[in-house]
């Protein structure tokens, strides 16, 4: 399927909802510095406008984002890789309960297998399936192709700016204590 077309966008856009609430705040406090939600409430709005574009396209391949990290955790590992439960937990920020049931209704779908380690039975390594690598890859493909057509908005320079500016804030949050 093609691409859509973009919008033209502009920031010379009528005034947003984030624009409202700026002005808002510097009527009702004139005290305070209330630029900060301009880009703050963006970030937040924009994840959340997103993350709904996200779910609905992997809801079209029976996917979660949570298994959808774990099959791009897999797949984005050496080709070949295993890892264990306790690996896919740390990489994807889930509990090691969380990442079983995940991973549980992934090999309900044949989308991976459990491994036990020959050297050590404690152990078991999950790897993708033939099936599992078909889906993800598919799937990784649209999930670009769709950030792709959300960038074309900017010319690539914007692109890598933007990238090194959210690279900056995120080390500026990270350093909060």
């Amino acid at each position: 399927m093609p691409p859509r077309p973009l919008p033209s966008i502009s920031v010379s856009e009528p005034d947003d909802i984030i624009d409202d609430i700026v002005r808002q705040w510097q009527r009702q406090r004139p005290d305070l510095d209330a630029t900060p939600i301009a880009v703050f409430g963006r970030i937040t709005r924009t994840y959340k406008l997103r993350q709904t574009q996200l779910r609905s396209l992997l809801s079209q391949y029976d996917l979660t984002p949570a298994t959808f990290d774990v099959l791009a955790n897999l797949r984005r590992s050496s080709d070949g890789a295993r890892k264990t439960a306790g690996d896919l937990a740390k990489s994807s920020l889930l509990s090691t309960g969380g990442t079983t049931f995940r991973l549980d209704r992934l090999e309900d779908r044949h989308l991976i297998e459990r491994i036990t380690s020959a050297h050590d039975r404690r152990i078991t390594y999950v790897e993708l399936t033939a099936e599992g690598r078909i889906l993800i890859d598919t799937v990784m493909a649209a999930h670009l192709a769709q950030e792709s057509e959300l960038l074309n908005a900017f010319d690539p320079e914007q692109v890598e700016q933007l990238g090194q500016l959210l690279r900056l804030l995120e080390q500026s949050i990270t350093s909060w204590d």
